[in-house]
């Protein structure tokens, strides 16, 4: 794998591990004040902290194993073994992921909010290399933020215009203008998921933030069974454009037929 396909998988990652950053040190935050508060108390931690831990905690360790690894190929790859061992020396020749989920500090100069110290400490180690390109980055994870907020508003915007949707077209379009109006380039996307049976075509395409939206729709059961299985189509249809990369699917249906819990178990 060259350097520079390695280093894209590098921004790839650290994007991922920045967005859980902010919910995951408040999370830190608040196991810290249920231990010197509660504990003393003889009380078991509440669900809803040990529920945050599959949420934020794991994922974030999977992302920093991977991030360690993949900076280790990329210096090994670039031939920076002086600055690897560098590497080595700061985060350990063996991994910790817990260490790196749960250490936090506080910015007490500037913004006063806490941060991980791991992505702090790789994130000064990056800096000369390159690797994670300039402010426009920062402004596109704030862009991803909003985009998900909008997404995770759907039925909210659906139901202040009024609308009564009977299709996944009826569901898209109306979400689409909302997003026009923020994202520019959401108006006139283009892309090349091409295959030799047919064109992919997501329902929303944002390039400013290379993101791709398809929605499902549902109107009982067994249509939402039937819909969730077009995701590993989806999957393989919407490779091939390296515009690309972060794509959500966003289901609507007109009753709660499973509630959450179930939904996110399937």
């Amino acid at each position: 794998m060259k350097p520079d396909a390695i280093k894209a998988e590098l921004r790839r990652l650290f994007t991922e591990a920045q967005k859980l950053e902010s919910d995951l040190v408040r999370h830190q935050v608040e196991w810290a004040t249920w231990d010197a508060t509660k504990r003393r108390d003889g009380e078991g931690p509440p669900d809803w902290l040990i529920d945050k831990d599959d949420e934020l905690v794991k994922p974030f360790e999977h992302l920093a194993t991977s991030l360690y690894l993949t900076t280790v190929c990329f210096l090994d790859a670039a031939q920076l073994h002086a600055y690897l061992r560098q590497f080595y020396q700061t985060f350990g020749s063996k991994f910790d992921a817990g260490k790196a989920a749960s250490e936090y500090d506080v910015d007490i100069y500037w913004s006063g909010e806490p941060f991980n110290t791991f992505l702090a400490t790789l994130r000064q180690i990056l800096a000369p290399l390159d690797v994670l390109g300039d402010a426009d980055r920062y402004l596109k994870l704030s862009g991803v933020q909003y985009l998900e907020v909008i997404l995770g508003n759907t039925a909210s915007i659906i139901h202040k215009i009024g609308a009564t949707p009977a299709s996944e077209a009826d569901v898209y379009k109306a979400v689409r203008h909302v997003l026009e109006n923020i994202f520019p380039s959401a108006i006139t996307p283009q892309s090349k998921f091409f295959k030799k049976a047919q064109e992919y075509r997501p329902d929303i395409l944002i390039p400013e933030l290379s993101s791709a939206v398809e929605y499902k729709y549902a109107r009982d059961e067994a249509k939402l069974k039937a819909v969730i299985g077009q995701i590993s189509d989806d999957v393989k249809g919407y490779t091939g454009d390296h515009d690309y990369n972060l794509f959500y699917a966003v289901f609507y249906v007109t009753n709660d037929f499973w509630g959450q819990a179930k939904f996110k178990q399937v």
